[in-house]
């Protein structure tokens, strides 16, 4: 599914239960860029330029730029990089976190000009070369996929509504 899809099926959730904010300007998207040397993937750009994060039952994705809300892309890159115990390594972009100190990230090293994989860093875990963080999706837009829509849809349906265990 490309993001086109994802937006399109993001739609269908109950605003009860998911924040869109709008658009990201393209100076916020150059300003993070240039601050840190990094190119962010485009199928992540693709969508911040229509929706500048999330928040679907608990799930984050974070927004480009300082004003773009409590969860930005820019204050969790600085605090990851430069104020935890374990930082992460400049390569790596910290996008959604998992609500205990652990975040999905982009590895900006394995980018193909669309995308690049996402990894699963453990904020407590000393990674080195032969043992590096694992590779969790190899596209954003299927990390969405998978983990914001199809998690979600595990548990709830689109209102938000308990789906009943059948065991």
């Amino acid at each position: 599914m490309n993001i086109n899809g994802i937006i399109q099926e993001l739609t269908l959730f109950s605003e009860k239960i998911i924040t869109l904010n709008g658009p990201v300007s393209h100076e916020s998207i150059f300003a993070f860029e240039s601050e840190y040397n990094i190119k962010l993937p485009e199928d992540y750009l693709a969508f911040v330029r229509k929706i500048n994060g999330l928040s679907l039952m608990g799930t984050i994705v974070y927004g480009v730029g300082e004003e773009s809300w409590q969860f930005s892309l820019n204050k969790n890159y600085k605090f990851e990089h430069k104020e935890v115990a374990n930082p992460m390594y400049d390569y790596l972009v910290p996008f959604s976190p998992d609500g205990g100190g652990n975040h999905y990230c982009f590895d900006t090293r394995t980018s193909n000009g669309d995308s690049c994989n996402v990894i699963f860093w453990q904020h407590d875990y000393p990674y080195t070369v032969d043992d590096p963080p694992e590779i969790t999706n190899n596209s954003f837009a299927a990390w969405m996929k998978q983990v914001v829509i199809d998690w979600t849809l595990e548990d709830y349906d689109y209102n938000g509504n308990a789906i009943a265990d059948e065991n």
